[in-house]
């Protein structure tokens, strides 16, 4: 459940992060022909999608937590 709607937000952000690295590959490999290059920088496309999304569950998990404060609070 994604009651703070940060779901969409995570997901194009997650993605925008894997595309600029997939492009950086490209144009590494492009430019060097060194296959190094493109699984590095693939690598790192696969690694900051991940990171992305966990650090999204850890602003999730914090406005939660915000939220269960307020709540106690105005009771």
């Amino acid at each position: 459940m994604d009651k703070h709607k940060t779901g969409r937000i995570s997901q194009v952000l997650a993605i925008v992060v894997s595309l600029f690295f997939i492009f950086i590959a490209i144009n590494g490999y492009q430019r060097t022909g060194d296959v190094a290059v493109a699984l590095l920088f693939g690598l790192l496309a696969v690694l900051g999608y991940f990171i992305v999304k966990l650090l999204f569950s850890g602003v999730n998990k914090l406005l939660d937590s915000l939220d269960e404060k307020h709540n106690k609070g105005s009771e």
